[in-house]
Parts: structure tokens; C-alpha cells; sequence
């Protein structure tokens, strides 16, 4: 196969000059002709979103307290600014490999050892064009949310292109269980697993088990998987998150625990082992989990406030009041200009003063959390939310607690285990009785509002449902139901009047929420399908 790489869009990330014009000559004499260069993760990324690069030669080691080649490839992949059909290779001296092969969350196509030669880098660059050459047209249907596409591109080519079976099968499957369509991803799991024991199939079926929530099931796979594979990283999560279904969280704990030994960098990791830790009350463990979290989240696109919030937490279990604030106020300095993390902030600040007596900074807290709820149109958080209606029940601010608490169960008044967390609080604040009948009512008032929109919808007055919709998802957006009506108005308009780009685009986000919030929710999968019709039919002009 010759390859052409004039067309060919390339990065080079590497801290070297002299390296990246060593390698910028190489290329060249390749026939490349589209070629870029950056010295660090930050402007890596800011290309990578200006451009969609086929091939991208990362450095693992960018400098000291600087973004890493990992980091790059997380946050890249996280961010979807990198295709399927993209090649990502890292490059690294030899005495930095196991470093690099312990951070195994995020894989890259291949890795190279320094220093690098012509030949080695046209054999490395050959394969894996080769390898991915077929993946553009399932990648573009990916991306249009045409899913059902995608997935007959994957039985399509697999039939007809052998050598690279396996590779459209596992994409088939994963693609099957994003979906929903949990049988089919079945079918395609076990015909891999007939020829024979794959880890990732293995991997799939244990997936479909645990959405099914035949959990003992799923925990036998996983199991599986790292018996054959102690490296296998993914298997340690899903395990972990299946024995916390299962109530089983000391058990869960240790297998993270386990997990970080192998893999010491996944952020996400250690804030799951601190979380699980601070409910057994292991807040030695959690306080090393969070500060971990921290340390590492520093260049990295999964950084969150709930790092420090969770270490403010464990503070005060810990009698550190004092220290709880300190983390606190880093919180508010490092996330300054988002305002979900400075609720988390200031809601844990809340929590913070009540436990120190400080009641009227306690109460101004609660003060600065309501005006900043009232801005927020994304996710809501709801430990945050709770941990201020506590709060608020503790000063005697009984009504400004209600109002935490409603919008938490108006967000999620199907979620059993959220509505749990609720009952729970009001048991704590001796308010079961006056709970129940908020909760009731919140209740009522959701299904109500979604059943006056459904009445639009089915009496055909489409633009009125989503002018309705469209307002009602702003103010409730973790409500699942009332997300999935609204873009089931945008797609029934589009099917009465042609599709267009802004309402296609409005109907992503709100199917993006769904996947989001509940995946295996039973009319998702409904409204893929309808989206996917409406989006290849055609469009015409807004409605």
C-alpha cells in the first residue's frame, strides 16, 4: 500500500525544537506537506481544536509540572478532538517506558522509543495507516449520531475485509451497548468469544450484564478478565463499580486500591477510591485519595472541584476544620470562573462554619449557593445541593432547604437511590413527615409539566412543544424524561417539516443528556432512530 502523505494533516508535540525539525524533515521527505509543530500540552490541544489532524507524534515527557503526553491523550480523547481514524503515537526515551505503560487508561496507536529513524518511523506510520484506513466512513457516522449506520458499516466490513474483523466486531459491539441494543452487542460478543477468549469481548459481555444489572454475572467476567490480565485497567473499574451495586464497597475499595498500584495516574480512580473510603469511614485512605486526585488532576482535562470538596469532607471527619477551609479556598481560587464548581465550593464552605459554630458565615454561604443556583442552567449536583439543605434545616433557614431539596427531586423524581438520599436527609432533620409530602408534590408538579408538553406533542401542535420543552429541559436538566420529550419534539417537527442544523443540533444535546444520564433509559434508543432518519432525509430552512 503507498501511502500519500501529502494530504495528510500532522502534529508534532515535542518540547525539543531540535527534535520536532529532525522530525518535521523526516515527514517532509515523506511527501508531507501539512505539518505543525508545539512545545506543550496546552497549545497541542489548542490546535487539535482548530484542526482535525490525521496523525499526531506526541513526547510522553513535555517538561517539569507541565501537561504529559498521557494528559495530552486523555484530555484529546475526552474532548472528541481526536477521530477514530486518527493515529496517535506516542515517543518516549527508553528509561521513561515503564512509566508511560503504567499509565495504560488511555492508549495510544503505538509507541516509539527515541531516538527515531527514518525507516522505523515509515514501517510504525505504514501500519497504522493501514490498520485504520477503512474507519473514516464509520467515524464520520459516529459522529452524525447515525448509529445505526455505523453499525452496519462494522458487520459490512467485517465480512469483507478479514484481517481486520476483530477490530470492526469490538467497534460493533461498543457501539451496541452505547445504544442500548444490549441483545445484538450479545450476539456480537459471543461470536468473537466462539473463536476465542478476547478480553475486551469479555469486557462487553460483563458491560451488558451490569446495565442489565445481573451483577453477580458481570462480576464473574470481570473477574475473568483479570485473571487472565492483571493490566487489563478497565476490568478493575467496572468491577469496583458493580461491587458498589452490590453494597460490597471494602471489597471495591481493593480492587481500585489494587488498580493504582499498576496504574498510579488515573485521576478518576482515586476519586472513586476516596469516595468509597469516606463512607466506610476509612478517612485515612480517602484523605490520601483526594490529595492524590488533586496533585495529578493539575493539567488535566478531568480536574474538578469534587477533588476538593471531597478532601474538605474527610477534613472534618478528621477534627480539621480549619484545613477543610484552607483546601476550600484553593477551590474557589482554581475555579474561579465556573459556576458548578463554585456552588460545590460554597456549599461545602456551608458545611464547613456550621461545624465550627460559625453560623453567620454559615448563612451567607447559604446565601451565595442560592444565587448562584438560580444562574445555573447545567447539571446540578447533588451532594452539593444536599449538603446544603442540611445545613440549611441545622440554622433554622428551613425554607431555603426546601428549595435545595425540590430542585434535587424535580431532577431526578425517577431516580430511587437519589430519592433515598433525600429521605435521608429530612430523616436527619426530623422533617420525614413534611418530606414526604414536599417530595410528593415535586413529584406530581414534573409529571404534570411533562404530561402538558406530551399533550402538545400528541394534539400536533409541534413548535408550541418545543418552544415548551426547550424551557422546561433549561430549568430540569438531569431530568431524564422531560430531556427526552424535548428532543423528541425537535426530531417529530423535523419529520413534518425537513431537517436543519440548529434543531438537529439542539435535539443532539438533549439525546447527549440522555446518554449521559441513563444510557439504558428505554426510549433512547427510540429517538437514535428517529433522529437518524430525520438527520440523513435532508434538510430544509427553520421552521
Amino acid at each position: 500500500m503507498l501511502i500519500d502523505y501529502k494530504n495528510k494533516k500532522i502534529l508534532i508535540i515535542d518540547d525539543f525544537s531540535s527534535f520536532r525539525r529532525l522530525m518535521i524533515r523526516m515527514l517532509e521527505s515523506f511527501g508531507a506537506k501539512n505539518i505543525d509543530d508545539a512545545y506543550s500540552g496546552d497549545v497541542a490541544i489548542q490546535k487539535m481544536q482548530d484542526k482535525a489532524y490525521d496523525i499526531i507524534l506526541c513526547d510522553y515527557n513535555l517538561g517539569h509540572d507541565k501537561k504529559d503526553g498521557q494528559q495530552i491523550l486523555e484530555e484529546a480523547k475526552h474532548r472528541n478532538l481526536i477521530r477514530y481514524s486518527s493515529i496517535f503515537i506516542m515517543l518516549t526515551a527508553e528509561n521513561t517506558m515503564p512509566m508511560v505503560m503504567g499509565a495504560v487508561e488511555y492508549q495510544p496507536d503505538d509507541y516509539m522509543i527515541k531516538p527515531i529513524t527514518k525507516e522505523m518511523l515509515t514501517r510504525r506510520l505504514e501500519k497504522n495507516i493501514k490498520r485504520k484506513a477503512d474507519f473514516e466512513e464509520i467515524e464520520n457516522a459516529i459522529r452524525s449520531k447515525e448509529y445505526m449506520r455505523a453499525i452496519s458499516l462494522c458487520e459490512e466490513r467485517a465480512k469483507n475485509n478479514p484481517r481486520y474483523m476483530l477490530e470492526y466486531l469490538r467497534l460493533k459491539g461498543d457501539l451496541c451497548i452505547t445504544t442500548g441494543l444490549y441483545d445484538q452487542a450479545v450476539s456480537v460478543f459471543n461470536e468473537v468469544l466462539a473463536m476465542r477468549e478476547i478480553p475486551w469481548a469479555k469486557m462487553g459481555m460483563g458491560k451488558v450484564h451490569f446495565h442489565r444489572e445481573e451483577y453477580l454475572m458481570a462480576i464473574d467476567m470481570f473477574r475473568s478478565v483479570l485473571d487472565e490480565n492483571k493490566t487489563y485497567m478497565e476490568a478493575y473499574d467496572w468491577l469496583a463499580k458493580t461491587l458498589q451495586e452490590l453494597g460490597s464497597l471494602e471489597e471495591a475499595q481493593q480492587v481500585l486500591l489494587t488498580a493504582t498500584e499498576i496504574s498510579p495516574k488515573a485521576i478518576l480512580r482515586h476519586q472513586t477510591i476516596g469516595d468509597i473510603s469516606y463512607k466506610i469511614d476509612d478517612y485515612d485512605t480517602a484523605e490520601k485519595a483526594f490529595k492524590s486526585a488533586i496533585t495529578i488532576g493539575k493539567h488535566s482535562c478531568f480536574k474538578s472541584p469534587s477533588y476538593y470538596t471531597g478532601l474538605a469532607r474527610t477534613m472534618i471527619k478528621k477534627d480539621s476544620s480549619d484545613e477543610a477551609l484552607t483546601v476550600l479556598g484553593s477551590a474557589r481560587n482554581e475555579f474561579k470562573a465556573n459556576r458548578e464548581a463554585l456552588f460545590q465550593t460554597v456549599a461545602m464552605q456551608g458545611v464547613v462554619y456550621k461545624e465550627l459554630n460559625r453560623e453567620e458565615e454559615a448563612k451567607k454561604a447559604i446565601h451565595e449557593a442560592t444565587r448562584l443556583l438560580e444562574k445555573l442552567s447545567g447539571r446540578i449536583p447533588v451532594d452539593a445541593s444536599l449538603d446544603l439543605a442540611r445545613v440549611c434545616f441545622d440554622l433554622g433557614e428551613k425554607d431555603k432547604g426546601m428549595e435545595f431539596v425540590q430542585n434535587v427531586v424535580k431532577n431526578n423524581h425517577d431516580n430511587d437511590k437519589v430519592l433515598g438520599m433525600v429521605q435521608e436527609v429530612f430523616r436527619d432533620a426530623r422533617l420525614e413527615e413534611e418530606g414526604a409530602d414536599i417530595v410528593a408534590a415535586a413529584k406530581k408538579e414534573v409529571i404534570q409539566m411533562n404530561n402538558q408538553g406530551v399533550g402538545l406533542i400528541e394534539e400536533g401542535k409541534l413548535k408550541e412543544a418545543i418552544e415548551y420543552f426547550e424551557k422546561a429541559a433549561k430549568g430540569l436538566p438531569e431530568n431524564k424524561i422531560i430531556n427526552a420529550n424535548a428532543a423528541q419534539a425537535f426530531i417529530m417537527y423535523m419529520q413534518k417539516t425537513g431537517a436543519n442544523d440548529r434543531y438537529l443540533y439542539l435535539a443532539s444535546q438533549f439525546l447527549d443528556r440522555i446518554k449521559n444520564i441513563d444510557p439504558s433509559y428505554d426510549k433512547y434508543q427510540k429517538l437514535l432512530n428517529m433522529y437518524e432518519r430525520v438527520a440523513v432525509s435532508g434538510k430544509s430552512p427553520v421552521g
